[in-house]
């Protein structure tokens, strides 16, 4: 590995010189910066960040841990932390938990290993043991699309029981009167919010759900695939599924198809977040759209205002939601 002291014997200068000529000190010549970058290049010379960092107090680098990644949904996230963080001369690192809590655990140990300056977590779960863990160190960090319930921390997120009331009362005022319901995992706040508007929805306009038809399940298309199937399988099946997100629909068109059953004309299908992947022409999914790009960039626009050391106060951003109507949904057959 080439080090500082290889450049100094290269230039023939010391390596003080060589770590002031890298970082643009003004006390180095132009010439003499000039003839380092070059050597350093030639050589291949790459900087111990971490080394750097010590010194600085600040990696110019924060962390974003995500449960999903090929989720869209999380990637415009990241597209949202990415733009406002590379504007700021901030690098991103990102890590993807699987949905597992250990990892999530892992990751947050490994970036404040690696001394990143602040953290974005969309990750969170109601009890979280790591973003309550995360709240006794000094790492400043904010939560999307998720919140805990134990930790009092920043966070940006859509307002959950507005896009199930939009998406419930769609169905209703299309003549749905056997409305089913697909979730999220029990133990996120999103899930819990859309399905109990789900359900209050429902009785203020004198209607209620068969318990076959409702049921928790994870934000996945397998899980959606899954429910569907056993949800449409049903002799006394609903007329529509609301699902929880819009991966989840996905797996419910599968096992609708399987199934037999005409979209909208046997079901009608709404879903949630209007990813990428929703309004591509054989999808054309009706869903609750979230401003998840926007979403990302306010929660990295706050972090890097607590970074610069600005007096800023915490941030409990609560973002609308709209319905975009498409093809999977039409009056009861």
């Amino acid at each position: 590995m080439v080090t500082i002291k290889d450049i100094a014997r290269e230039v023939g200068v010391s390596p003080s010189t060589v770590s002031r000529a890298l970082s643009g000190s003004p006390l180095i010549s132009d010439e003499t910066g000039e003839r380092v970058r070059m050597a350093a290049q030639r050589l291949g010379y790459e900087r111990n960040e971490l080394a750097r960092a010590l010194v600085k107090g600040s990696s110019e680098a924060i962390g974003l841990i995500v449960p999903d990644i090929t989720n869209t949904f999380f990637a415009d996230i990241a597209r949202g932390v990415g733009e406002v963080a590379h504007a700021a001369g901030y690098g991103v690192i990102l890590c993807n938990t699987i949905g597992s809590i250990d990892r999530e655990a892992s990751y947050i140990s490994l970036l404040r290993r690696k001394q990143v300056d602040g953290l974005v977590l969309a990750t969170a779960t109601l009890n979280d043991p790591s973003t309550r863990s995360l709240s006794q160190t000094e790492t400043p960090f904010i939560l999307v699309s998720r919140i805990c319930r134990d930790v009092d921390t920043s966070y940006v997120i859509g307002n959950d029981r507005a896009g199930a009331r939009l998406a419930v009362e769609h169905l209703i005022e299309l003549g749905h009167r056997k409305i089913g319901f697909i979730g999220g995992p029990a133990n996120v706040q999103s899930s819990r919010d859309r399905r109990a508007t789900y359900r209050k929805v429902l009785r203020q306009h004198g209607l209620s759900a068969d318990d076959a038809w409702v049921c928790y399940a994870d934000f996945t298309q397998a899980a959606g695939r899954e429910a569907g199937r056993r949800i449409l399988s049903l002799e006394n099946r609903p007329t529509a599924i609301f699902a929880a997100n819009d991966v989840t629909a996905l797996g419910v068109l599968e096992a609708a198809d399987e199934l037999d059953l005409s979209v909208p004309e046997d079901l009608s299908l709404v879903g949630y977040d209007d990813i990428s992947y929703a309004s591509l022409p054989r999808i054309q999914l009706t869903t609750v759209a979230q401003p998840t790009f926007k979403m990302g960039k306010i929660a990295t626009e706050w972090l890097l205002s607590v970074l610069g050391k600005e007096d800023t106060l915490p941030l409990y951003r609560v973002l609308e939601p709209h319905l975009v109507v498409r093809s999977t949904t039409a009056r009861p057959g």
